[in-house]
């Protein structure tokens, strides 16, 4: 009996053991790393890190190489991450004066579930070029990755806001990508894959304004700048995906403060020389927000904007309340006016009616009287 007992609770941390193996996950953007740098000098990079799972998890950070442990410095190394939160961690790459050569070494994040012993992780190859002077150096960049998010061109200066979501994407499936953490206005991306891609990451800036990149404003308020990633450059094309749409709200705030029609909010997409409106339909809505969806051919930077009703010469879907009211007091004028009309062209025939209706009455009832007399 007690040998039952024993296989029993065996069995059953076994099984919790798994149960947590398959609720928790890493992401990594970008998936490699490369540097170059002359003997003697340093470069910082982000790289961030994403809970792919469904349970919150401890993540940690080191330098698999012991010889070149020193070289590196984490602005973290080791956190705790919600399901779908992620977290910046700026990786400062110090190459000592003495170094001669190109190396290579790996940077490993396990990640655990609190108070567990089974973990997954991930590994990221860090490739370091050395320059023969400091002049030399040009920006170093993130390497192409299955599991990518490439190097953002936009200053960080303008970001005021980024978040990340990261997939697997294989061909013929609808990929999602979600962002649940709710720092920008964008809520998801999502495209019917046409080829394999692997392990994609996507990133969406929020910007403080326009970006740089762009030469132009577009038409319009401006309700938001943004540019949106996927994957590395020349991932996310026509030849790969198709389908593609994007799912953003607006502050109903922003649209009544501002007097804008909501038929013409839209999602503008900059093509490398103009602004580009999308086709934009809306999804849904809530207490605070319209929920919109824009379908687009592209991914690179975005302005979401609307109009004034007076630019327009549409509403929102209401007469304006000055002009109801003036057809409201026509349309009473015509109901009285037509009624008097009626009445003073029937009023005789009505009368006359009337008239025979009360002689008619007058006689049953003196017939009514004389028939109860003769009874008695």
């Amino acid at each position: 009996m007690k040998m039952k007992v024993v296989l029993i609770i065996f069995a059953l941390i076994v099984s919790m053991q798994v149960v947590t193996a398959s609720d928790i996950g890493v992401g990594v953007s970008p998936g490699n790393m490369s540097y170059r740098l002359a003997p003697g000098s340093s470069e910082e990079q982000p790289l961030y890190v994403i809970n792919t799972g469904t349970e919150t998890a401890t993540y940690n950070l080191f330098v698999d190489e012991s010889a070149y442990d020193s070289w590196f410095a984490f602005s973290v190394s080791s956190f705790e991450l919600r399901p779908g939160e992620n977290k910046e961690v700026k990786v400062t790459l110090s190459v000592p004066a003495s170094a001669e050569e190109d190396m290579d070494c790996k940077i490993k994040i396990p990640c655990t579930v609190p108070g567990g012993e089974v973990g997954t992780g991930i590994i990221i190859p860090v490739h370091i070029e050395l320059l023969s002077s400091v002049s030399s150096s040009g920006k170093s960049s993130s390497g192409s990755s299955s599991s990518g998010g490439g190097a953002s061109p936009e200053s960080s200066s303008n970001v005021e806001v980024k978040e990340l979501s990261q997939q697997y994407v294989a061909s013929g499936n609808k990929v999602r990508f979600s962002f649940t953490q709710n720092a920008t206005c964008v809520k998801y991306v999502e495209f019917d894959a046409k080829k394999s891609l692997g392990k994609t990451t996507t990133v969406v800036e929020m910007l403080k304004g326009r970006s740089t990149l762009t030469s132009s404003i577009p038409d319009g308020e401006v309700y938001r700048y943004l540019n949106i990633w996927v994957g590395n450059d020349g991932i996310a094309t026509p030849e790969n995906i198709e389908n593609a749409v994007i799912g953003f709200m607006v502050n109903k705030t922003w649209v009544y403060e501002n007097d804008i029609d909501i038929s013409s909010i839209s999602l503008n997409c900059y093509d490398g020389e103009k602004w580009e409106p999308l086709s934009v339909k809306q999804v849904g809505e809530d207490e605070g927000f319209l929920c919109l969806e824009a379908e687009t051919v592209r991914f690179s930077h975005f302005a979401i904007t609307g109009k004034k009703t007076d630019e327009t010469g549409m509403d929102l879907g209401l007469v304006p309340i000055t002009k109801a009211g003036e057809k409201l007091k026509d349309t009473a004028e015509n109901l009285e006016s037509n009624a008097v009309k009626n009445f003073e062209e029937k009023s005789p025939v009505v009368l006359s009616k009337i008239e025979s209706y009360k002689q008619i009455l007058r006689e049953l009832f003196l017939d009514l009287i004389q028939f109860v007399q003769g009874k008695v």
